[in-house]
């Protein structure tokens, strides 16, 4: 999980840390030895360029002060960073930043006059394995969730619903290489979901980013890995509960490899979840364990679709409506009280349609809805 530059326009003061250094009787050189980083690293983050990840949090803690001492506010912005669920060894790149940023443009206006959102719970506390525990029980109890059962993809949708956060389905274009982006539009807390992404792969980037927004942001206004490996704990505790993960443990401990991946499939099937999600909650409680799983998952996905299958099953726009507004009833509503207002283009948009014919008749559609209500 990484963010992104943009969000509300906080701009880099590089010149603060000759500063502080000056303050501290701290030579520049000195402070590239203590952060592992040549004197030339030092020199261009004065000169504008941001430290990334731990070094800025190297580069706070040495200098004992907050990320904000480097910070400047630009301009206010109606959207935050955006924050990804990264596909794999994919890195953030510049194209990526970019690409997000321009696709949360394209619903600022639809939320601009979107009524106020109402709120959001804010479980926040220690970075540590006890508070995430906790803020996952509440959220598992916020789902009614068997205590016993992994959360489905299903339930987690309506989790978000219920936490007020505002799912949007756009395939993603080929730069952005996430599952997921969460940012704030006009203070809604929204999640944009790539529409490519398959089922078993979706529900714990929808939990991470869901972390996110019941934390308020927390690590958002820079790098934040301490955060990002928090909101990981969390997510997996939401999606696993430690019954659940216990219980499959015991039906593959001491059995051949083979048998204990054709075990985890099976469970991951029934569940309707990753068997990579399993198997990491169980090698978190029992690192002993050592299974490649890959070959594994990536034939039970074949089995299951993504969630733009799901969406578009049927060509019938009425049959789109309804799963949308299924899965996405906030999503539904706002969209509904501005039927009236945008052009069938801008309408398109916003349901990630690919023609203007099918937007045409979408919009026909959700119009004969609206009017049986």
């Amino acid at each position: 999980m990484n963010n992104t530059k943009g969000g509300d326009h906080m701009g880099w003061d590089g010149s603060r840390i000759k500063v502080l250094s000056r303050e501290r009787h701290v030579s520049l050189v000195h402070l590239a030895g203590q952060l592992k980083v040549s004197r030339q690293t030092i020199n261009d983050w004065i000169k504008g360029q941001v430290p990334k990840g731990t070094h800025l949090v190297e580069l706070c803690r040495f200098l004992n002060v907050s990320p904000s001492s480097f910070f400047t506010e630009e301009t206010v912005s109606p959207i935050s960073r955006p924050l990804h669920r990264i596909k794999g060894a994919a890195k953030l790149s510049e194209a990526m930043d970019t690409g997000a940023r321009e696709l949360a443009s394209d619903y600022e206006g639809l939320f601009r006059f979107a009524p106020t959102p109402g709120l959001v719970p804010v479980l926040r506390g220690w970075k540590d394995k006890e508070t995430a525990r906790r803020i996952a029980q509440e959220l598992r109890l916020r789902a009614q969730i068997d205590a016993d059962k992994p959360i489905g993809y299903e339930h987690t949708f309506n989790l978000l619903e219920k936490l007020n956060i505002v799912c949007i389905f756009r395939e993603f274009h080929a730069d952005i290489k996430s599952y997921a982006l969460y940012c704030r539009i006009h203070n809604h807390r929204v999640v944009f979901i790539n529409t490519k992404t398959n089922i078993l792969d979706l529900i714990f980037p929808l939990l991470h980013e869901t972390m996110h927004a019941v934390r308020d942001g927390e690590g958002t206004t820079f790098y934040d890995e301490e955060e990002e490996a928090f909101c990981d704990v969390a997510a997996g505790h939401i999606q696993f509960p430690d019954n659940y993960v216990d219980m499959v443990f015991d039906f593959i401990d001491g059995k051949p490899i083979a048998q204990q991946i054709n075990t985890l499939k099976m469970f991951s099937r029934i569940h309707g979840h990753s068997i990579f999600g399993i198997y990491t909650q169980i090698k978190s409680r029992h690192e002993e364990i050592n299974l490649r799983t890959g070959g594994a998952d990536t034939n039970l996905k074949k089995e299951f679709p993504s969630i733009g299958e799901i969406l578009f099953k049927s060509t019938e726009p009425l049959e789109y409506i309804s799963h949308l507004r299924k899965l996405s009833p906030l999503f539904f509503d706002i969209v509904s009280r501005q039927i009236d207002n945008p052009s069938t283009r801008k309408f398109g948009e916003w349901l990630g349609l690919d023609t203007t014919l099918d937007a045409e008749l979408a919009h026909k559609e959700w119009r004969k809805i609206l009017e049986c209500m």
